[in-house]
């Protein structure tokens, strides 16, 4: 486990552990994990010396980041993931891990858009996400499928899965670590972002090319960003998106779900095959995710 970002508070990283110990894993902390550097887990070099250590490991099965906040991205242009590549593992984060994930599955392997140690384990998933998040790492032969409640746009696509939070996403554009979309089915979430921010965010993308090559678009539930003066998050997307040339779907709980106790927040495998199929209203996987 490692704090690639932000400072971690030592009771939830206790909480967490404690989850994952039940599952019958074997838990490694970096040693930097409990450091604070204003609002950073320590300096950019611990931080980075933590998550190489890990990434080069072989005896190390899997890393998931503590929690989000900011500075994952700060990481991302020193970061040699050649072992990575060799010897692939899960990755699992979201928020500001997207950095990460993104150029995880831009060199070629794929990583999870899921839940992490120090918050959302830590404050407890529904049963279903914590059995999803088990099996998507623990079981070879486990496929899955997630509702989505809100058709922006109908039809079905098949493509790799890319993205994940929508600001860091924008944020990453004319970065070589902006995701690929081409041909991919693109899922976009965030927290706390006001309705004129979404579309400033999603028009970022639209502007730079990123949702013209789409095979489908999919967001999660938005449900921790505001609604002002009546205009919902939805509302931005319809927006926004609805005259995309592919499907658009609303409201996969995956991403921030807010900070309460029965978190649902469905881990996504990034960099592998799925189906958007709006008739049903699914987002289906194609393969299974253990590396």
């Amino acid at each position: 486990m490692v704090a690639p970002a932000g400072a971690v508070q030592e009771a939830r990283l206790e909480r967490g552990v404690q989850v994952l110990e039940r599952w019958g894993l074997r838990v490694t902390l970096g040693e930097g994990i409990r450091a604070r550097r204003g609002y950073l887990a320590g300096d950019d070099d611990l931080r980075l010396t933590d998550l190489r250590r890990m990434l080069d490991d072989t005896s190390v099965r899997a890393i998931f980041c503590a929690r989000g906040g900011y500075g994952t991205q700060r990481l991302v242009p020193k970061l040699d993931l050649a072992a990575l590549v060799g010897a692939p593992k899960a990755v699992v984060g979201y928020s500001d891990a997207t950095a990460l994930l993104g150029a995880i599955v831009g060199a070629g392997v794929p990583a999870v858009h899921g839940p992490m140690v120090a918050q959302d384990i830590a404050r407890g998933l529904t049963s279903r996400s914590e059995e999803h998040l088990r099996r998507l790492l623990c079981d070879p032969g486990y496929t899955w499928e997630a509702e989505l409640p809100e058709i922006v746009r109908p039809g079905r696509a098949v493509g790799r899965l890319v993205g994940g939070c929508l600001s860091v996403v924008a944020a990453l554009v004319g970065t070589p670590w902006a995701p690929d979309t081409d041909g991919a089915v693109l899922f976009l979430e965030d927290v706390g972002e006001r309705p004129y921010r979404l579309d400033r965010l999603l028009t970022q993308l639209r502007q730079a090319g990123k949702l013209e090559g789409l095979a489908g678009l999919v967001f999660g539930t938005m449900m921790m960003c505001p609604v002002v003066d009546g205009v919902s998050p939805l509302d931005v997307v319809r927006a926004c998106c609805a005259d995309l040339p592919c499907p658009v779907a609303f409201g996969l709980a995956a991403g921030h779900q807010g900070d309460v106790p029965g978190i649902e927040n469905l881990a996504l495998p990034l960099g592998l095959p799925v189906a958007l199929d709006t008739a049903r209203a699914r987002l289906v996987a194609l393969e299974a995710t253990v590396v």
